[in-house]
């Protein structure tokens, strides 16, 4: 007999969270791979879902990732996120299904271009409308993608740019080393850029601005700092001891960083966090 598992190296013990499941997806049978693959990518199937999960304190609310042609899954809390943030192998999840419990198989139809999840990415961007699906577009994208999104999502008139200007953008940025990426996703999310010019100013200042991907939380922030002004061993003894959020959030504001969906963001130089739009002003009205 063969079972699928994750073992974990001298495991002491278990402590597993009750979860319900919010939301059953199936997948495509190389969709699913591909997703078991790289669990921290973005997917349009859990950006275009997330908002389905409930929250309450007796559980832990998740989507649950199945492969049509397979038996086994995963559980998924995005946390509000569109990647898996908190995930769970479970094998064998088919049989767990209940007869009342309903299977999106959305997913399974290739009709929608903006799903074709091979494709070279730089920018995914979701449409929102209240009452109505979410609409992912990945990009950059050639003419016959752009018209047949538009066609689709004839109904979101009012978006910060044209489809065409993320387009331009996005194929300018592929000339951006991709280590550089997230850095350049993180600064457009932090400055909420929504025209064309400060995206591509952004692409000429990345130098100006450190990314650090693993520090997602004031906690993670201040066990940072901690490690490095402390061998690791040390910091961890003192851990118990210091209230870590309140720490992290002084070493975050000391250091005029922001944390970001891509990690811990600030200037090269450590003054404030501003845009290089931003920049310019300030420099123009202390001439002044």
């Amino acid at each position: 007999m063969i079972i699928r598992a994750e073992l974990k190296c001298k495991q002491a013990g278990c402590e597993a969270d009750p979860c319900a499941v919010d939301k059953v997806i199936e997948l495509p049978s190389p969709r699913f791979q591909q997703f078991s693959r790289a669990l921290l990518a973005d997917y349009d199937f859990i950006a275009e879902n997330k908002n389905a999960i409930r929250h309450d304190d007796d559980s832990r609310h998740c989507l649950l990732i199945l492969d049509a042609e397979g038996k086994d899954g995963f559980l998924v809390d995005p946390q509000g996120y569109n990647y898996a943030r908190y995930s769970a192998f479970v094998p064998n999840a088919r049989s767990l299904l209940t007869p009342d419990m309903g299977i999106d198989r959305s997913y399974l139809s290739p009709a929608e271009p903006w799903r074709d999840e091979s494709r070279d990415e730089m920018l995914r961007m979701t449409l929102r409308v209240d009452g109505k699906p979410d609409y992912t577009l990945v990009l950059p994208a050639n003419e016959e993608y752009l018209d047949a999104v538009k066609t689709y999502a004839a109904e979101f008139a009012d978006l910060p740019m044209e489809l065409e200007d993320f387009n331009t953008f996005t194929k300018a940025a592929r000339d951006i080393p991709r280590s550089e990426v997230p850095k350049l996703k993180a600064l457009l999310e932090q400055f909420e850029v929504q025209d064309i010019e400060t995206a591509m100013l952004l692409t000429e200042h990345l130098a100006d601005y450190i990314l650090t991907p693993n520090l997602s939380s004031p906690q993670e922030a201040a066990l940072d700092q901690l490690c490095f002004i402390m061998n690791r061993e040390e910091a961890v003894r003192l851990i118990p001891y210091v209230n870590l959020f309140n720490y992290g959030e002084t070493v975050i504001h000391a250091d005029n960083a922001a944390l970001t969906s891509y990690g811990l963001l600030h200037r090269a130089d450590y003054e404030p966090m501003l845009s290089p739009i931003q920049q310019k002003q300030e420099k123009e009205m202390t001439m002044q």
